[in-house]
C-alpha cells in the first residue's frame, strides 16, 4: 500500500486497491514467544509465499523495540503493520470517558511504534470481552465512544502517516462482530487514515465470510487470513479447517482488495514443514491466483 495516500472511508484506498496491485501473502512475525523461533519459524512461512509480516508482542512480557527490529530482521522479510495491544484496559469503546481516552492514546503510540518497525499500519480491536453481554444502552454507547475513538485516531494517522486497521471480532466482543455495523460506523465517522482489518477467522465464527465481506462496503484496508472449526478461533492453516477459501479469494478479488493476506496462523515449526510437505504452499499460492484474478 501507498503509505503517503490518505484512506478516505467512501473508498478503501483507491491508490492501493487499483489494479497494478497485486494481492501478497504475509505472516504474523509473533515476538517474544518461545514457540516460535525468528530464523526458523519465519524461513517455513517465507517457503509457503509469504513477502511481509505484521509484529505481534508477545504482552504478557517485556519486549523492546530493539527485539522486535532483530526478529524482523531475522525473517527476512519487510514489516508492513503492527497488531495493535488488546484487552481490557484498551477499549476503544469503553462507556468510561477516561478508559476511552486512555486506549485511544496507547494506540496513537502503538502508530509510532509501527512507523519505527517500517509498517505503518496498526490493527485495533473495537472492543473488550463481554461474554454475558451488555445492556441495549450500555452498547448505544459503545458505538458512539468507538466512532469518537475512529475520529480521533485517523486524525492523527493523518498527521503521522500512520493508518489504523478496526478488526472484527468474535460475537463474544461487545462491538466488532456485526461486519455491516462496523462497515457503517466507518463510512458515518468518515475519517481518514481508517478502515477494516477483515479477520477471516472471526468471520467463520459468527457466519460466511465471503458473505461478509460484501458487507464490508469497500471499507477492507487489511486481511488477517486464517481458518478454523467454525467453533473456535483455532487460527488453522486457510485451507485446512471449515473456511472456504476460494470463495474468500474470489469475493476480496470482487472488492478490489490489493493487500496482504496475513497467515495469522500459530503453528509449530516442525507442523510448518510437514504442511510444506504436503503441498500447502501449492494450495495458498491458489488462493493468490484466485485473488489476483489469474485463474
Amino acid at each position: 500500500m501507498d503509505d503517503n495516500i490518505e484512506i478516505s472511508p467512501g473508498a478503501a484506498d483507491t491508490a492501493s486497491q487499483s489494479s497494478s496491485k497485486q494481492v501478497r501473502l504475509g505472516t504474523v512475525a509473533a515476538v517474544g514467544f518461545d514457540d516460535f523461533p525468528a530464523r526458523e519459524w519465519l524461513a517455513c512461512y517465507r517457503r509457503l509465499g509469504c513477502t511481509t509480516v505484521q509484529a505481534y508482542r508477545n504482552q504478557a512480557g517485556s519486549v523492546s523495540l530493539q527485539e522486535m527490529k532483530d526478529y524482523i530482521e531475522a525473517g527476512e522479510m519487510p514489516c508492513d503493520s503492527l497488531h495493535g495491544v488488546f484487552g481490557e484496559q484498551y477499549d476503544p469503546s469503553s462507556p468510561d470517558e477516561a478508559a476511552r481516552r486512555f486506549a485511544v492514546d496507547t494506540y496513537k503510540a502503538e502508530g509510532e511504534l509501527a512507523l519505527s518497525l517500517g509498517g505503518p499500519l496498526v490493527v485495533v480491536h473495537c472492543s473488550t470481552i463481554r461474554r454475558g453481554g451488555v445492556s441495549d444502552d450500555e452498547r448505544s454507547r459503545r458505538v458512539e465512544q468507538l466512532g469518537k475513538s475512529i475520529g480521533e485516531l485517523g486524525e492523527y494517522g493523518r498527521g503521522l502517516g500512520v493508518k489504523y486497521a478496526f478488526e472484527n471480532l468474535p460475537a463474544y466482543h461487545v462491538v466488532g462482530a456485526d461486519i455491516g455495523e462496523l462497515a457503517s460506523i466507518l463510512r458515518d465517522v468518515d475519517a481518514p487514515n481508517t478502515g477494516m482489518c477483515f479477520d477471516t477467522g472471526h468471520a467463520l465464527l459468527v457466519g460466511d465470510p465471503a458473505e461478509a465481506i460484501g458487507k464490508a462496503d469497500g471499507r477492507v484496508i487489511y486481511v488477517h487470513f486464517s481458518d478454523n472449526s467454525g467453533q473456535t478461533d483455532d487460527h488453522l492453516m486457510p485451507t485446512y479447517g471449515a473456511m472456504d477459501a476460494d470463495s474468500v479469494a474470489a469475493a476480496l478479488r470482487r472488492s478490489s482488495y490489493r493487500g496482504t493476506l496475513m497467515l495469522e496462523v500459530f503453528h509449530t515449526v516442525e507442523k510448518l514443514k510437514r504442511l510444506i510437505d504436503e503441498g500447502c504452499a501449492e494450495r495458498l499460492g491458489r488462493i493468490l491466483a484466485i485473488a489476483n484474478g489469474k485463474t
